[in-house]
Order: structure tokens, then sequence, then C-alpha cells
């Protein structure tokens, strides 16, 4: 029997239901519960044991063991543990031995192999950090290749020289190219064997390129590296200091009784990574698992300490030199801050009534003392905050001149990373180049010796064909002779029978004609029969016409056998010839197809991609898009550009300058023309006036005036002349009454306008900087085009602005002089001469 010791629980247990209980089970229930019981009560007793046997003296505690109730059993079941933990033990070790050996795996390859590991450098006071580029040591085929390229560059450039100079040779070279390809001659990485990109057609030199590419950012990467490992170790050395100054600012804390928290900046782990590989003792969150030998080996390493420490504290010479030096073996300057003044025994020990006159004296000194001690104290405090103050300021301006070095280095970073960008493209696009001269090789390849196949099976076709042809002309021969010879027969049957009387002819060609239904052969019997001969023949002409009979239907029989033959013969070539035809086409297909390839071969060949840079402004591509659509780009000199635009402008100065001379002259033709329709209006106005004095007439009043003397006629002109007085100040006050009223109408009109035009004013002001901007904005984005548009536009409103004005000047002439005019035309109704009229 088993029982579980170290257990102070009871199992209990429920008993099953009746309806999953078999019968046995159910038979024999009670007795097994009766028997559960009473192992629980044992189990119980044997536990009140063994606590008992706990607090019992040491000299009658039994041991554990004795108080199995089953030896073998627990020596069993102790077996069974041990091989369990063993078990589990060698499971363990496996998966550690797994996870080791993928470590050491994944050391190797992501750790191991960098010659640069990865690294970062963060700022002091902010988030921002930097970090290097990590490299691997560069395998020997790859700097093989390299020296190989360089040597065979060099090779190139000095042949170049040694055939056109200096200057084809710097040809050869990217360096001398005037576009700008990358960031990487900013920084002065860029390599001096590089190629032109506009001489770049070979796949060996594409290559080559590609090689001295991924040198450029290889070069890139090293002297970023180089610039991150001063940035780094000047780092490490600020750290330094800034705890050789908190060291001395905490002394000076110390001095001052001051607990104040210090920082303390520390390198973290992307700045150290190697710590990814140590494991503190702290990181491990489990109880520590020692085999019995490791931990013989720590009780071994305890005691030994303590012997070591029992050993230190029996050392004779250091407890007399610690005796000797009262403990301290450095003795320091005492602090200003601790110094007191030594109090007077007096003021303990009498009251204030008993101190004599020179201990009150002495009680002044001391209240001088201890007050110039406070300022001394209150002065060396200032001096201590101060000196920390300056350290702590120090510290802050070291470090915040590290982080603006960082940015620089950032900044640097930055532009690493783009040129790096900009050479992996153009390794990209190379490398596209290539596979696409290689798949376009490959496929021209494929296509030529398609071709070769196929001409050599059309020309295997075409000699089919022809022989076919030769054959089919040679039965189509037969044929025609078959036919011939059959209408001879037809023709040549009355000749056979000439002999013969007509009636038995015609009724032979009737028979001839007839033909046979069935079997040929019984047929033909039946048709040959002495019963079917016309009456009046002779059997020998009965037998020959049967046989010329029988000669011709074998012939129409072998006619349209042949027939057949010839049908099916020349369908076969009618199908050959289609067959010709369409590998004639396949042919064509496959050679036009060619033709393409090598002509789209030849225009990427020529066609290359070249990679530059442009400045801001420089590129004339709407961008509706994020990126800019370069597809109808076409890239030119700028050069080229302002050339054109000099010539666009002189030919628009010029062309200016002719519209001028030309407005000029028509001003000078349309002058002319109005002086002469001016003097043809006077020539009428004269002929006017004088049909108009020759056609005056006189009025009896002329006639009286003339008539009457000069007295009365000066009396009637004085009486008139009152009355026209009285009249005209009667008119003129009414016409000043109206004028009047009409002036402060228009003076009212006028008030009113002069609002008006205020308002007018102000949105004048307001459009003409409207108009300002407007026209500031589209002078910044108008093209040349636009500007002689807008000339010839401003030109066209010039000349409308100078026509209407002529026009204006014209019409107020006009009415001028039609004013003048209708003046004259009113003096006409005023008697100014008096003529007789003569009867």
């Amino acid at each position: 029997m088993d029982v579980n010791t170290d257990s102070t629980e009871t199992d209990t247990e429920t008993p099953p239901e009746s309806e999953y209980l078999s019968e046995d089970d159910l038979n024999y229930f009670e007795t097994k519960e009766k028997l559960q019981a009473r192992m629980e009560e044992i189990r119980s007793t044997i536990q009140e044991m063994i606590l008992e046997n706990e607090s019992v003296p040491e000299i009658e505690r039994l041991e554990l063991k004795e108080f199995n109730v089953d030896d073998d059993r627990q020596k069993m079941h102790d077996a069974m543990v041990e091989e369990e933990v063993s078990r589990v033990k060698d499971r363990i070790e496996m998966e550690i031995l797994e996870r080791c050996y993928r470590r050491d795996l994944i050391k190797r390859d992501c750790w191991d192999c960098l010659k640069v590991k990865d690294r970062a450098v963060k700022a002091f006071h902010t988030e921002h950090e930097v970090t290097n580029y990590p490299l691997k040591e560069r395998p020997q085929a790859e700097l093989d290749d390299l020296k190989r390229v360089e040597n065979r560059t060099k090779a190139e450039l000095q042949r170049a020289q040694e055939k056109g100079g200096e200057e084809e040779a710097e040809e050869v070279l990217s360096a001398q190219s005037g576009v700008m390809s990358s960031y990487s001659a900013e920084l002065g990485l860029s390599h001096p064997y590089l190629y032109d990109q506009f001489s770049l057609h070979t796949t060996e030199q594409k290559l080559n390129q590609i090689i001295m590419l991924q040198d450029v950012i290889f070069r890139i990467k090293v002297a970023l590296n180089t610039q991150f490992d001063k940035v780094y170790k000047q780092k490490v050395q600020e750290i330094s200091r800034v705890k050789e100054r908190n060291k001395q600012v905490r002394e000076l804390l110390e001095e001052l009784e001051v607990n104040e928290e210090l920082w303390v900046p520390v390198l973290n782990d992307r700045e150290v990574p190697e710590r990814v590989f140590v494991v503190d003792d702290s990181e491990i969150k489990a109880e520590k698992y020692l085999t019995p030998e490791q931990e013989k080996e720590e009780e071994r390493k305890r005691l030994e300490e303590q012997k070591h420490l029992a050993a230190k504290s029996d050392d004779v010479r250091e407890r007399a030199l610690d005796d000797m030096m009262d403990g301290v073996l450095e003795v320091k300057k005492d602090s200003v801050l601790k110094t007191e003044v030594p109090q007077p025994e007096f003021i303990v020990a009498k009251p204030d009534k008993e101190w004599t006159e020179e201990e009150k004296k002495q009680l002044k000194e001391y209240e001088n003392k201890v007050k110039e001690l406070n300022t001394e104290k209150e002065k060396y405090r200032k001096s201590l905050e101060n000196e920390i103050k300056g350290l702590q300021k120090i510290t802050k301006e070291a470090t915040e001149r590290f982080d603006e070095g960082l940015k620089k280095l950032f900044e640097r970073k930055i532009k690493s990373d783009i040129a790096i960008c900009q050479e992996e493209l153009k390794i990209k696009t190379l490398n596209y180049s290539v596979l696409m001269e290689e798949v376009m090789r490959n496929e021209e390849l494929e296509l030529v010796q398609k071709l070769k196949e196929m001409s050599a099976q059309r020309k295997k076709m075409g000699e089919d064909l022809q022989k076919f042809e030769n054959e089919v002309e040679s039965f189509q021969e037969s044929y025609n002779n078959i036919v011939a010879d059959d209408k001879a027969q037809d023709k040549d049957f009355r000749k056979e029978f000439m002999s013969v009387h007509k009636a038995h002819v015609d009724q032979l060609y009737k028979l001839f004609k007839r033909r046979p239904r069935g079997q040929k052969k019984n047929a033909m019997e039946e048709l040959d029969a002495q019963r079917n001969m016309p009456e009046g023949l002779t059997l020998p002409l009965w037998e020959r016409f049967c046989q010329i009979r029988r000669t011709k239907i074998d012939t129409e029989h072998k006619i349209k056998a042949t027939g057949a033959t010839l049908a099916e013969m020349q369908a076969s070539l009618l199908k050959k010839r289609e067959e010709d035809e369409t590998g004639e086409q396949e042919i064509e297909y496959l050679a036009a197809e060619l033709e393409n390839l090598r002509e789209e071969k030849k225009n990427f060949l020529t066609d290359i991609t070249v990679q530059f840079l442009l400045k801001q402004g420089q590129v004339e591509v709407t961008n509706m898009d994020l990126i800019p659509d370069y597809s109808e780009s076409i890239l030119l000199h700028r050069g080229k550009v302002e050339e054109l635009n000099h010539t666009i402008r002189t030919l628009g100065e010029q062309k200016i300058a002719m519209m001028v001379q030309t407005k000029d002259f028509r001003k000078g033709i349309i002058q002319v023309e109005w002086d002469n329709t001016m003097r043809r209006m006077q020539i009428e106005d004269l002929k006017n006036k004088e049909r108009d004095i020759q056609k005056l007439r006189l009025t009896e009043d002329h006639k009286e005036y003339l008539k009457t003397d000069s007295d009365s006629r000066v009396c009637k002109q004085a009486i008139s002349m009152k009355e026209t007085q009285a009249m005209q100040l009667k008119t003129y006050q009414k016409d000043m009454k109206y004028r009047k009223q009409k002036i402060r109408n228009l003076q009212a009109q006028a008030a009113m306008k002069e609002q008006k035009n205020v308002a007018l004013d102000k949105q004048v002001q307001d459009m003409h900087v409207t108009v300002s901007q407007m026209r500031h904005i589209y002078e910044a984005s108008a093209t040349e085009e636009n500007e002689a548009v807008n000339t010839e536009q401003r030109y066209q409103e010039v000349l409308l602005v100078q026509r209407l004005k002529d026009t204006a000047r014209f019409q107020m002439e006009k009415l001028a002089f039609l004013s003048a005019e209708a003046q004259r035309l009113r003096m006409r109704n005023v008697p100014s001469l008096v003529q007789i009229k003569y009867d």
C-alpha cells in the first residue's frame, strides 16, 4: 500500500451515476465505499503520526521512511519518479542544445560575419539617434573584380589618350559629364573611373559600371562610419567627463548637506549592442537551479570567503594603523560650514543676572564671532552653489554641443542614404538593361533558328509542290486526251457507218447513246443481245456497233474515274498551295517580327536610361500626381533653351518695332484722309454760302427801311430796340431762372457723382491692388509664349485706344463744325442785307 506522506489533503470521490456503472460496480459499490473510507482513515492517522513525530525530541524522532506502509511500492514509485525526471532532464537538455545551436547559427550569420557592427548614437537631450552602416568583410572575389575593372578602365583611358588626346580621354569618364546623377560626387566619394552615362552601350561596360557603383556605395558607407566612430568616441568621452563633474558636484552637495538627484547619462543597448549576448542575473526571473556538485562548490567558496574575512579582521598591522590614524587614513580639511564658535561656559552654568561685566563682554564677542562666522558660511555656501551651477552649465553646454554635432552627422547620414539609393537605382537600371538585352538576344536567336527551320521546311514544301504540280499537269494532259478521244469517238460514229442507210444510222446512234443500268456486265450483255438489233441490219454490223459502243462506254467510265482522281489531285494541289502560302506568310511574319525585335533592340541600346538631378524650378512638367510623369518629356540643355528664348525675344522686339512703324504710317494716312475730308467739307460749305448769298431776297421791312428817312428810321429803331430790349430782358430773366434751376440740379447731380466717384476711386484702388497682385502672380508663372501673347494683346489694346481717341477727336471736330454751321444757319434768319426786288 502506497501512502503519500507529503500531502495533507484528503481525496474525496463522488459516487458515479448509477446509469454509467457496470453490474459489478453496482453490486460492490457499498464495499468499495467502505474500503475507501477505511483508507482515508488510515491516511489521516499516518498524517497525525507524522506531525506528532516532528514535535518530539530529535533523539526520539523517526525517519519518514518508517511511516511507509509498503516499502516495495514506495521504491517502485521513487524509481518511476527518477525515470520521469531523467527523461524530462534529457528533453530539456536537448531543447537547450537545439536553441544554443540556433543561437550560434544566427550569431554567425548576423553578427560574427559583420566587420562593422550595427550601432547607434543617441542625443543627450532628445530622442534623436543616428545609426551607422553595418558592413561585412568584402569578399576577395569582389575585390579582384574591382581591381580588374579599374585596370581595364585605365587601359581604355590610356588608349583614348594615345588616339585623341586628353579631351577624348575625359569623355570616357563621368566626372566630366555635365549631368549630375547622384550626391556621391558632392560628398567627394565618386569613383574616378566611372563611365559617362551617355557612353554605356555594351554589356561589359554596364557590368563594369555596376561593380564600380557597388564600390562607390561601400565608400559612402565607410566614410559615414568613420565620422560615426568619431562621434561615438566623443560621446563616450563626454559621458566620462560628465561623470567626473558629477563626482565633484556630489562632493559639493555633500558639503552643503543637500540631497539632489544628478543626471547621469548612460549608453543604451542600441549604443552598446554587445549587451545582447550578456545576461545579467537580474534578467533571470526564475530561481536558479544548482546541481549537487554546484551546491558543494558554492558552499566551498562561501567558507573560503568567511575564512578570508576572519583572517582580515585579525590583521594586527591593519588594526594598529587604524588606531594610530584614529580610523581615518586621509585627514581632510574641516569644512567651513561645519565650523562652530565655542560657546562660553558661563552661559550654561550661570543665570543671566549673575554674569559679570567681563562675562557680558565675552558674550558680546561671542555673538560678533557667530555673526561673522554665519556671514562667512553664507558666502562659502553661495560660492559652492555657484561652483555647482557652473559645473552643471558646463555639462549642459557640452552635451548640447554634442547634440548639434549629432544633428550634422544626421544630415550627413541623410545625404549618404540619398546617395546610396541613387547609386542603387542606377545599379538596378543597369541590371534591368543587361537582363533585357539578354532576353532580346535570346529571343532574336530563337526567332533566327525558327526562321531557318521554317525556310528549310518551306523549301522542301516548294519542291514537293512543284513535283506535285508536274504530276497534276501530266494527269491533266492524260485526262484531256481521254476526253478528246471520247469526243472523237462520238464525232466519228456516223463515219463508221457511212455505208448503212440513214434510218439505220439514226437508230444505231440512239442505241449508241443508251447506257446500261445495274451491273455493267449483265447490262452490256442485255444491250448487246440480238433482239435489240434493228431490223434490216446485218449481224457483222451489229457486232461492230456493239464493240464501238463498249469502247465508248469504257472511255466514259475512264473519263469519270480520271476526272474524280484529277479533282482530288487538284484539291490536294490547292491545299498544298494554301499550306505553302501559309508557310510563306509565317516566314514573312517571323522576318517582320525579327526585324521589329532588332529595331527594338537597337532603340533599347541607343535610347539609354540616364539618371540626373534637377534643381527646383528646372522641371517644366505639369505635376498632377505626387510623382511627375516624364514619359512624354524631352531633356534639353539649358543653354539651348536660353538661346531659343533669346532668339524669340529678338524676333519679338523686331516684330514690335515693325508694328510701331506700321502704326505710325497708318496714322499718317488717316491724318491725310482727315485733312482731305476737312478741305472738301470747307469747299462745300463755301459753295453753300455762295449759293445762299445768291438766293437772298429782301422783305417788305427791308424795303421800308430803305425808303424812310434817317430820323424816322432812327425813331422806329429806338422804339423797336426798346421793345426788343424789354422782350430780351424778360427772356433773359426767364432764361436765367431756368439756368439757375438747371445749375442747382447739376450741382446736386455733381454731388451725387462726387460720392459715386469717391466710392469708385476706392474700388479702383482695391482693384489696382488686386490687379497688381494678379499681375505679379501672372508674371511669376507666365512663360515666354504667354508673354509674347500678352505683348500682342497689349499692342492691340493700344491700337484700339488710339483708334478710339482718333474717332473721338474726329467726332468732336465734326460736332464743333456742326455747331458752327447751326449757328450760321440761325444767323441767316437775321436780315443783314437789303436788296431791291426787281419786278
